[in-house]
């Protein structure tokens, strides 16, 4: 979609897609004030809402109007109280462990080519393995990220990845591929006016059926849901610098034969926007399903602080042991006095002495609640419980664990699948953007990405294997090195096989004096024999 004049913002094709992800970005964020703001006016008519639907249906009698109220965080707090409601982190806790289970070891990035792994090493050292971390983390919130190369010399001398998360893009997607990307960032947001810059990211093609890729920049000045007029780019100080980069036409030109923008979904099918034209192709968030679980999550630790204060004991003081302060200033108890007088009265009446009230906490109730809930939302997700740290036995070995934890796996592998290509594909981009832009001396090759077990065997172990392998003859002492250190070259390895048998002792070759001993010499039975005496 080309970057638009002027209009509704965000644009009416992608309205229902923001409105999630304005959604998962509260749940994402754990702000009680936003989850609030989400929630609080959904619809304009609450009785809208079927009564199958309704979270607390008497909150609807008559007709209230303007709060979606079958939600913990869209009831209306109680007037002249303080909001008690708590939040649980469990959204950001299910999105990061999610980018653990596949960043937590950086993946390997090798190639042949001594120059491009040279540059494959250096940006590795520049932390390539932090930006993924951090783009699986939002992947999991809202379902997509871009990757892209960026050329910024005032903060790199060389390009560097970075990432786009979903709620800041308006892709075209065709046929599950990405086809043009339009990302956009608020610049400045004063009052009601809203600068926005737009990048346009497409291939054009030309007469000669030749494929020329762009990025067309542009800067709005609207409202917070119109984008508003277009204005310079030298008209803001955040995106003066590109009006030096850029043609008449507000482009600039990639050196690319491609798209320079890669898109990662963070899992699939589509089930919300199934059938929807331009949103049938984006990615599942893990939150997708899984609000109403974090709403009762939050509902079930509300309700279990709830018992805690109203289970602080109190003692309920007959009168007559009140010290009065005189008229009009009220009684004070004091809880160190003593003595007290008599009173006339039957000593089983009630109210003579001091009552204790305490009620009970509920503690069990709501802990086996909340687990319940926690464990439902992380199979949704794909995840086990024992992922996230949930109490349980003690896994011995990695098998264990792996069995333990057999759906989180799971879930890694299928995603792996879809992180492998998109890493090795914007690394080729990067070198070929360093290659045109910076004449980098590196090919531009798609280099070989491999994703390490999430899960490593006890060093006792894995010295208990090799041994049994040694002993038996049945493995080298290179796939030994390998074994114990997966992440090393085969420089590394060779090095450390020609220590190995650096150390051993020359062996000594004792056949001969164990002959002489025995009174035998190496020849005999050879040379030292007499020939056959000749025939007649």
């Amino acid at each position: 979609m080309p970057i638009p004049d002027d209009g509704p913002w965000p644009p009416p094709a992608y309205a229902p897609a923001y409105q999630a992800y304005r959604d998962w970005d509260a749940w994402y964020s754990g702000n009680p004030d936003q989850l609030r703001d989400v929630y609080a006016n959904r619809h304009a008519n609450g009785s809208s809402i079927p009564p199958s639907q309704r979270y607390r249906a008497g909150q609807y009698a008559g007709g209230i109007v303007g709060t979606l109220s079958r939600w913990l965080w869209g009831t209306p707090p109680p007037v002249g109280t303080r909001d008690a409601r708590l939040h649980t982190p469990l959204p950001a806790d299910l999105a990061s462990t999610a980018a653990n289970l596949l960043f937590s070891e950086p993946p390997t990035i090798t190639h042949p080519e001594p120059a491009v792994m040279t540059r494959l090493e250096q940006l590795q050292a520049d932390g390539l393995s932090g930006v993924l971390l951090h783009a699986a983390d939002a992947n999991s919130a809202l379902g997509d990220v871009y990757v892209r190369p960026v050329i910024d010399q005032d903060v790199s001398p060389s390009a560097f990845l970075a990432a786009v998360h979903a709620d800041g893009a308006l892709p075209t997607i065709r046929w599950g591929r990405l086809v043009e990307v339009t990302f956009w960032s608020e610049l400045e947001r004063s009052n009601n006016v809203v600068i926005r810059l737009l990048e346009h990211h497409d291939v054009v093609t030309g007469a000669d059926k030749s494929r020329a890729g762009r990025i067309t920049y542009a800067l709005h000045e609207g409202t917070p849901d119109r984008l508003g007029r277009m204005i310079s780019l030298a008209d803001h100080g955040s995106s003066a610098y590109l009006a030096e980069l850029v043609d008449a036409t507000g482009a600039q030109a990639t050196g690319l034969d491609r798209l320079d923008v890669v898109r990662v979904p963070n899992s699939g099918p589509q089930r919300r926007w199934r059938t929807a034209p331009g949103l049938k192709y984006l990615g599942r968030s893990d939150f997708d399903g899984n609000e109403q679980q974090f709403d009762a999550l939050d509902e079930t630790w509300t309700s279990w602080m709830r018992d805690l204060r109203l289970a602080r004991a109190r003692i309920v003081v007959p009168e007559y042991m009140l010290t009065s302060l005189g008229p009009g200033s009220g009684a004070t108890w004091d809880a160190d006095r003593e003595v007290y007088s008599a009173v006339s009265m039957l000593p089983d009446q009630p109210g003579a002495g001091i009552t204790l009230s305490q009620f009970a906490i509920r503690h069990v109730e709501h802990k086996a609640t909340a687990d319940a809930i926690v464990e439902t939302a992380l199979r949704h997700a794909g995840l086990s419980s024992q992922t996230l740290g949930e109490e349980g036995d003690v896994a011995v070995t990695a098998t264990e664990v792996q069995a333990r934890e057999r759906q989180s796996f799971t879930t890694r592998g299928n995603r792996i699948q879809t992180w492998r290509p998109a890493i090795a594909e914007a690394v080729e981009l990067l070198l070929a953007v360093e290659r045109a832009q910076l004449r980098a001396p590196a090919e531009p090759v798609r280099p070989n990405v491999e994703f390490g077990d999430s899960v490593s065997e006890a060093p006792e172990t894995v010295a208990r294997t090799l041994q049994l392998l040694h002993a038996a003859e049945a493995a080298s002492v290179d796939t030994r090195v390998r074994m114990v250190h997966p992440d090393w070259d085969d420089s590394q390895v060779a090095a450390e096989v020609a220590r190995i048998k650096g150390d051993q002792p020359t062996p000594v070759e004792v056949g001969g004096a164990l002959g002489a001993l025995a009174g035998n010499s190496p020849n005999e039975g050879q040379g030292g024999e007499e020939p056959p005496p000749a025939e007649e």
